[in-house]
């Protein structure tokens, strides 16, 4: 009774999994050879599905074990492929698209992730839907708690200091830069608080249904300069708008890289520090950014997989030697992607 017992529970497992899991297999071309298994599935699940898909979700199925490659388990995302070799996904389509909260210990930092590293700082490119800091649940990825991951392994160290001095929301992309010294901490803060540090950003827009707002130009320049201050409407998740008194003031400078159909590439540089900003502007011109739940609607959100904002460069005095630094990130894979996307065609 007990052997039929489990086989039948056996069985009936075996079925569940092929109903909730979905077998995709590939064939890697000679032409990709080279190239990085998470970018590669960032490009072949995304044109299986015909949505777009990030990095970060490339990367968790291959460390959560849903990968095969040559028919045996491959769980380093940054494995390098060669042509004529064969992929398995297994992967369920539903949980793969929604918002899945990674835990610290399924994921770390690799060394192409560091850009810039010194005795005092470290600077770190950020993907998509990971927290810059520790959350409620304590046991939750983040960008701080994988950085200190990194050096521990990396340097035999019990307990790193590490620093945080600013944020990226959850969903934006790019550079994140710590201090490794206490003695860095002033310094740093006061690049930060005085605005001496000047951050560059990339972003996606789309021109608003509704709006009539005129054709913008290829290296046009423009800024927007308000006061902002929380919107009294928004209740569960806090948003910032435009007003007239009581508010903070926000400088931003933009420039357009690409204009195409209804989608524009912006460079955004912000003079001031205040929460949303970037996106708080662009929205209020009718130029919400791609993926943007919170500023641009549902229409926006669906049209990319994510906030397609990217820091991707950090200029700066080195708070200690005052020697001049900058660093650049790429964009990922996914905001070119969807830029690409937004070229072909508007749905």
């Amino acid at each position: 009774m007990v052997h039929r017992r489990r086989l039948f529970s056996r069985r009936w497992t075996a079925a569940r999994l092929a109903v909730v899991l979905q077998k995709i297999q590939f064939l890697v071309p000679h032409s990709q050879a080279g190239m990085r298994l998470d970018q590669y599935l960032v490009l072949a699940l995304a044109a299986h599905f015909d949505r777009p898909v990030s990095r970060s979700r490339a990367r968790s199925l291959v460390v959560s074990g849903g990968v095969y490659l040559n028919r045996k388990r491959v769980r380093i995302a940054s494995k390098e492929l060669f042509g004529g070799a064969k992929i398995e996904v297994f992967v369920n389509a539903e949980k793969f698209f929604a918002q899945v909260q990674t835990q610290i210990d399924e994921v770390s930092l690799e060394s192409s992730d560091i850009l810039f590293e010194d005795e005092d700082l470290i600077c770190v490119n950020k993907w998509a839907g990971l927290p810059t800091q520790p959350t409620i649940d304590e046991a939750r990825a983040n960008l701080y708690a994988l950085t200190k991951k990194f050096l521990m392994k990396r340097d035999h160290d019990g307990d790193p200091y590490l620093g945080l001095h600013h944020r990226l929301d959850r969903d934006t992309s790019g550079l994140v830069i710590f201090t490794k010294q206490k003695r860095a901490n002033a310094g740093l803060s006061k690049l930060f608080v005085e605005h001496e540090i000047q951050k560059t950003y990339q972003c996606i827009t789309v021109k608003d249904e509704e709006s009539n707002i005129p054709a913008r130009q290829t290296d046009e320049i423009f800024e927007v300069r308000n006061y902002l201050g929380p919107d009294p409407k928004s209740l569960k998740i806090k948003k910032y708008r435009s007003v007239r008194s009581g508010g903070d003031s926000a400088l931003t400078v933009f420039k357009i890289l690409d204009v195409s159909m209804q989608a524009l590439k912006i460079e955004a540089q912000p003079k001031s520090g205040r929460t949303h900003q970037i996106r708080v502007h662009l929205s209020e011109l009718g130029l919400p950014i791609l993926g943007d739940p919170l500023y641009g609607g549902e229409w926006v959100e669906k049209r990319a997989p994510r906030l397609m904002l990217h820091a991707r460069v950090l200029e700066f005095r080195h708070p200690l030697t005052e020697r001049p630094i900058r660093i650049e990130a790429a964009p990922p894979s996914d905001f070119n992607e969807t830029l690409s996307a937004q070229k072909l065609a508007r749905d």
